[in-house]
């Protein structure tokens, strides 16, 4: 009988295999007869077996996705008789069939079918071929019949797929139906001979020394939810994956141990520069003295005297090669973070932050949301127990749950010096521990809300141990001035010596002809990105003859046309392709600098063969495969190409691509949309599907709102105003009175009034009366805290009148009551106490009804009317309710006006008492925080103090309201 495990034959009557180990016969559930491991019933009973695969897996093609199917048989000629490097993966599902006793057979049978499924899957992922169903598990390969140089990368990333895939479906099932299983999983790298491949995909290989065993072995020794590799395998994935070395294994049919690893997780995926360091970087030339700064710099800051940098130059002209050469020289001295920005991500609050997080944390893609709680807490708690009050803005800012409703329900202002005092202590604190090299790249594609969380950081870098770098092309003016603790290192071109030394580089050629160099010196122009540009552009063209280690012209130089313009050059290069991956490459750059294979997958047209044009333009280095996990994703090597790949395309064409990708990540990201809204309103914009680039401007501007970036807020409403159709006045107004509510939280009060006035004439005209009463009240609003000028009060009284009338129409409410209670206020304000004394015993009357404790100006205006002993008495009976039902505004409008009543009625001790009384509460219930509330208790006090004859306590609270206006939006 052959094993189905490691495919060794054994001699008639064997219940275990003589090779592995593996058991050959099972035992029926219903009569305990023995059934053979390929059998499907029972031969005593005729009991199915459910530890057999289901159907539908019992043939290759049908459970292989068809762009494999379709390149496996494409590769099928080129790999008979072929030894091949491969990895191997076994897969043990173990529990499912030890249930059979007590639960149907369809049950089990349901239940091994979804794991088969799901485990397929993740196989299918990264491109391997599931060659043996094997009961309660699989054996995979990677590497055969499809070649890959990665193949063992792929094959562990698939493990640990398959381990979280199943971990959530044993989590369900004992969730719902109390049933478990255990995961084990064993792979290893050797070699392969590929016999034939039939044309249903079955594949018929033979295993070369014990590469098959070994796996199986390391697969039988693996705890349930582990991961074990061997010695091969280890080599090739080290550098990608964390991993936890194990006591050597005795292995049956193996003299000696073999060594072994865990395999723990995935490392953060690299970057394009790591992925060209392991290509082999040319030579790092000119750039020595900007180096030696950036380390004076790190010097400095490890005293404790922080620096920032900022690192100047034209795209190509070599930043990030210079950051990378930094990073290598700083190597375990310092905490390297950084963030990155994107060319439309102007649109995108604080999205160099969020980039630099989830980097920190190491937040992928398909992290579940508790996953991503879970980071974050676990990464901020190491520093200290004392950042926990850091967690729930770092996780509102992460786009998870907060944690705190508290948190949600901010005023955005207060929110956002939230989230800015968050990570500030969190990289102060980081710092106390280790030296921090913070770097944003890309700064002036920027949003403001970043803009302004570098602002509020600037201040605490000059005393802790970070070195700050940000990057950023001349024409930016960056936003912090300039300091003592400032350096501005600006890279120029390299000398005509450091490009001809990089351009034998890129040839690997000791010399060249003068002609040569000088033809590539002034084509290139002392840029970097260029001169390898144009090296490669005379290359492909065949104006270059190797002879030896030299290169020489193997045309004259009358005959060699180069592009004047690099934009020219990187177009003759992509003319020069093949039409297929040519339109791979347009139709990637519509998706953006960065791509997913996944994204581009959807675009149906260049489905098939994707994987080969993305080859191809690998090759020639005009992508990078940027990462693989969670997801197979490339970047085009620099912006300049993006943009003229992109350029390439017709406008019609650009647009109708456009809307594919964004009905796309609709799709692919439905579960995370918030994190794409600004990307989404992009691609719909482009595509002029101006339905959807109008709901998601909308959604973007709300974020945007949500996280105080009011600048980029502005900027996403006023282009969704421009789309809105004319005709649809409700969610014209709806976008301006969200427009108004932005500009007043920035101070620009003519602008928010303008904006709140054409909002309710539109809420007037098709009668929306929730429309009309909020414009009212936030018109109000702004004639009453954006000017100076007290007569703008009128107006503010005239709206405040007109929302009362609204509000008169509908039920008893507290909005309702607190209407009321602000006009009369304002009355007061405007001398007419009598005319407050009607609005205040409506609110009153209103809020008794309601039951609701609440002070009004009623006890004021009784006294400012003769009616003195009645107002302080009403004022007094409110106290205790008030206090109690502890609410900062209710406490802080009670306080102002008992207090400066018996001031003004020189009651100076009984004045004094409420008001400390008041103010003393007003802290319990705001947990000491200052607030906006605070003020308004104060002033009524400094005048007490006066009258007491208290002059420095009253001089104190003066300063006390004085620095606090300062800070705030009055000031």
């Amino acid at each position: 009988m052959k094993c189905p495990r490691c495919q060794a034959q054994n001699r008639e009557g064997a219940r275990f295999c003589e090779e592995c180990g593996a058991r050959l016969t099972l035992t029926c559930s219903r009569c305990g007869a023995d059934v053979a491991a390929d059998k499907k019933f029972c031969g005593a009973c005729g009991a199915s077996f459910p530890a057999q695969p289901p159907e539908r897996f019992t043939s290759p093609q049908a459970y292989t996705p068809k762009h494999l199917a379709e390149k496996i048989l494409t590769s099928k000629s080129a790999l008979e008789g072929e030894r091949k490097q491969v990895t191997i993966l076994f897969v043990d599902v173990s529990g499912f069939t030890s249930l059979s006793e007590r639960l149907d057979p369809e049950e089990v049978h349901g239940f091994m079918t979804r794991a088969f499924e799901l485990m397929l899957a993740e196989v299918h992922r990264y491109e391997g071929t599931v060659n043996q169903f094997l009961g309660d598990g699989i054996m995979a390969l990677f590497g055969a019949p499809i070649a890959h140089e990665d193949h063992a990368q792929r094959a562990v990333h698939a493990a640990l797929g398959i381990r979280k895939t199943l971990d959530g479906f044993r989590d369900d099932l004992k969730r719902r139906q109390g049933i478990s299983f255990q995961v084990r999983q064993g792979l290893n790298t050797g070699l392969v001979v590929v016999g034939s491949i039939g044309s249903d995909l079955r594949m018929d290989y033979t295993a070369v020394g014990d590469t098959t065993n070994v796996a199986a072995r390391l697969q039988q020794s693996a705890d349930p939810g582990r991961i074990l590799i061997s010695e091969t395998t280890h080599r090739l994935v080290a550098g990608y994956f964390y991993t936890r070395a194990l006591e050597p294994l005795t292995v049956k049919g193996r003299a000696e141990p073999v060594r072994a690893w865990e395999i723990i997780s995935a490392r953060m995926a690299r970057t394009r520069l790591e992925v060209e360091a392991e290509r082999g970087l040319t030579p790092f030339v000119g750039r020595e003295r900007e180096l030696q700064l950036l380390a004076e710099c790190f010097e400095k800051a490890t005293a404790g005297h922080g620096q920032v940098v900022f690192l100047v130059g034209e795209p190509g002209i070599g930043k990030s090669r210079l950051l990378y050469e930094f990073r290598r020289h700083l190597g375990a001295e310092a905490t390297w973070l950084e963030g990155h920005s994107i060319s439309f991500g102007q649109s995108i609050a604080f999205h160099p932050l969020i980039d630099l997080l989830k980097r920190n944390f190491r937040i992928e893609e398909d992290d579940t949301e508790a996953a991503i709680v879970e980071k974050i807490e676990r990464s901020v708690l190491l520093l200290g127990e004392d950042l926990r009050p850091t967690l729930p803005y770092l996780r509102f800012l992460l786009f998870v749950d907060p944690g705190d409703p508290a948190v949600t329900k901010l005023d955005p202002k207060q929110r956002r010096q939230g989230i800015f005092d968050a990570v500030r202590r969190l990289l102060i604190r980081a710092a106390e521990v280790r030296p921090q090299v913070v770097v944003y790249e890309d700064i002036h594609w920027m949003d403001k809300a970043m803009e302004e969380s570098l602002l509020f950081m600037a201040d605490s870098i000059p005393t802790s141990r970070v070195l700050q770098i940000l990057t950023y092309r001349p024409g930016y003016a960056q936003p912090l001035g300039e300091r003592t603790y400032h350096t501005r290192i600006a890279l120029d071109t390299l000398s005509r010596e450091a490009s001809v030394q990089m351009a034998q580089a890129v040839l690997t050629a000791e010399g060249l002809p003068d002609e040569l160099n000088s033809l590539i010196v002034r084509k290139a122009e002392g840029n970097p990105f260029f001169l390898e540009e144009v090296v490669k552009s005379l290359r492909e063209i065949g104006a270059l003859r190797r002879e030896g280690n030299r290169y020489m012209l193997a045309r004259r130089l009358d005959e060699i046309v180069v592009p004047d313009t690099i934009q020219d050059v990187i177009m003759a290069r992509i003319d020069r392709l093949e039409e297929a991956p040519k339109r791979t490459l347009q139709l990637a750059s519509v998706i953006g600098r960065e791509f997913t294979r996944r994204l581009l997958d959807r675009m149906s047209e260049i489905r098939e063969g994707t994987e080969e044009f993305l080859r191809d333009l690998k090759a020639i280095e005009l992508i990078y495969e940027k990462s693989l996990f969670p997801e197979l994703s490339y970047m085009f090597k620099h912006a300049l190409t993006h943009e003229v790949a992109y350029n390439s395309l017709l406008v019609q064409r650009r647009k109708e691509l456009h809307r594919i990708v964004g009905l796309a990540i609709e799709e692919l990201y439905a579960d995370r949309l918030i994190e794409h809204y600004e990307v989404l309103a992009h691609h719909f914009s482009k595509a002029e599907d101006w339905s959807k680039a109008l709901e998601y401007l909308i959604k973007a501007g709300d974020k945007a709102a949500a996280a105080f970036a009011n600048r980029e807020a502005i900027g996403l409403y006023e282009q969704a105003l421009a789309l809105a159709p004319e005709e649809d006045s409700k969610q014209r107004a709806d976008i301006l009175k969200a427009l108004a509510s932005v500009a007043s939280h920035s101070g620009d009060w003519n602008t928010s009034l303008q904006y709140a006035e054409s909002g309710l004439a539109l809420y007037e005209k098709v009668g929306d009366r929730r429309g009309m009463f909020a414009s009212h009240m936030h018109i109000q609003m702004v004639y009453q805290s954006g000017y100076s000028d007290g007569a703008k009060e009128d107006m503010a009284v005239k709206h405040l009148e007109a929302a009362a009338a609204i509000a008169d129409q509908d039920p008893d409410s507290i909005e309702k009551g607190l209407v009321y209670q602000r006009t009369g206020h304002m009355y007061l304000h405007r001398g007419q106490p009598a005319t407050t004394l009607e609005w205040a015993r409506r609110a009153v009357d209103l809020f008794t009804r309601l039951g609701v404790p609440m002070g009004t100006s009623l006890g004021t205006a009784l006294t400012y009317t003769g009616q003195v002993e009645e107002g302080i008495a009403y004022n007094e009976r409110n106290w205790e309710s008030v206090m109690k039902a502890g609410i900062p505004l209710v406490i802080a409008v009670l306080g102002h006006e008992l207090t400066l009543t018996l001031a003004l009625l020189r009651n100076t001790p009984r004045a004094r008492e409420r008001g400390e009384q008041a103010l003393s509460e007003l802290h319990k219930v705001t947990h000491g925080r200052r607030s906006f509330f605070e003020p308004m208790l104060r002033r009524p006090l400094a005048l007490i103090y006066t009258l007491a004859g208290d002059r420095a306590q009253a001089e104190d609270t003066c300063r006390w309201v004085e620095d606090f206006e300062k800070q705030s939006l009055y000031g």
